[in-house]
């Protein structure tokens, strides 16, 4: 199955992605966001890379592709001085001045198959296509609750944004290792030899930090994962995983499912693994949970909500993961409620880990 995840550029960031062959993520000002690290995290070696120019008054929006990330390390880049020559500059319409964009979480990626072409917005999105499947309901999700600046797509996904981008420049690629951005043609075009640049630093979080709140737990966990031979409590959240996704967009409502895991059990068959993570200082707590897992099997069973392509009764895995002071806290009704929805999925299951990680399988 294919990986592969979108980043939000401009015309005055891409050129610098293009450059120094990076993708990053912003948080303004601040030199630090863990949810943008957490997204970042998750992004693998050899998982796909595309980038995603917002549209404008004389501009279309659009997708251009394909590279790859080169490895699992996320940089984390802070402190920069304002006449770097690391940082794109924007327009800040407000103060009417052009301000630098700090790009603090940043990956290295090599260029797979670059399309000069960008395949437009309203192609990829609003288009229809021959059958519903076929939409990107995950990038159509992120622009409706807008600001994300690095999206995963699910596997199906992937290869359709492909495609499209193949047939917007009829599979004709560039033939170079060094890429530039021609903004009056809109199009990505060969550069010069790329430079070298301060990346920053490699991040690494602590056992610690998962004390601090769910997001950082969950950045953790992602951090840790591996694909195909993962030892990172394998019984939870797979072992021959070959997709991880987070704050999977589910509906047009809030709701997110915080972890999705795809592992694949032999050559036919997979299991695809909802995960909900409560941690002490989670704004809802596990009594909320059944219902949100609930929510989650109807949204992907591709007989009911249909977003998960081969999604059925027996190979979607609902899981609760409880980070907690102290074992054996889960409420029976929580438990029963859980244990319930083997009605409509395959073998619900109740961990709490303490903040060592030391597992207690409740259910």
């Amino acid at each position: 199955m294919l990986r592969g995840h979108v980043f939000i550029v401009n015309e005055e960031t891409l050129p610098i992605h293009l450059n120094y062959m990076f993708v990053g993520t912003s948080a303004g000002g601040k030199d630090s966001n863990i949810g943008l690290l957490s997204d970042m995290l998750r992004v693998k070696e050899q998982d796909f890379i595309f980038f995603y120019i917002e549209g404008r008054e004389d501009k279309k929006g659009r997708f251009f592709g394909i590279f790859r990330a080169t490895d699992n390390i996320v940089y984390h880049l802070k402190g920069l001085d304002a006449n770097s020559p690391n940082l794109p500059y924007i327009y800040n319409k407000k103060k009417k001045i052009r301000e630098p964009l700090k790009l603090i979480y940043r990956k290295r990626i090599n260029p797979y198959k670059v399309y000069p072409a960008g395949v437009f917005e309203w192609i990829a999105l609003d288009k229809l296509p021959t059958y519903a499947k076929e939409l990107l309901w995950t990038l159509i999700y992120r622009k409706m609750k807008g600001i994300r600046g690095n999206t995963m797509l699910l596997p199906w996904e992937v290869d359709r944004l492909i495609s499209l981008i193949e047939n917007e420049n009829q599979d004709g690629h560039l033939i170079d290792s060094n890429f530039t951005f021609n903004q009056s043609k809109y199009i990505i075009g060969k550069g010069n030899i790329t430079r070298t640049h301060n990346i920053g630093n490699p991040v690494s979080l602590s056992l610690t930090e998962i004390k601090k709140n769910e997001t950082f737990f969950q950045a953790y966990i992602l951090q840790n994962l591996n694909l195909f031979n993962n030892s990172f409590l394998p019984q939870i959240f797979g072992k021959k995983i070959i997709w991880i996704g987070n704050e999977v967009f589910a509906g047009s409502g809030m709701q997110k499912i915080d972890i999705l895991t795809i592992e694949k059990v032999d050559e036919t068959t997979y299991l695809y693994r909802i995960i909900e993570l409560k941690h002490p200082k989670s704004l809802m707590n596990v009594s909320f949970a059944p219902m949100q897992l609930e929510y989650y099997i109807s949204w992907a069973r591709e007989d009911m909500g249909g977003h998960i392509l081969g999604g059925k009764k027996f190979n979607i895995k609902p899981i609760l993961v409880a980070l907690t002071r102290e074992f054996n806290s889960i409420p029976q009704n929580i438990i029963t409620e859980i244990t319930n929805l083997n009605s409509i999925s395959t073998n619900p299951e109740i961990y709490e880990l303490d903040f060592s990680l030391n597992v207690n399988k409740v259910l």
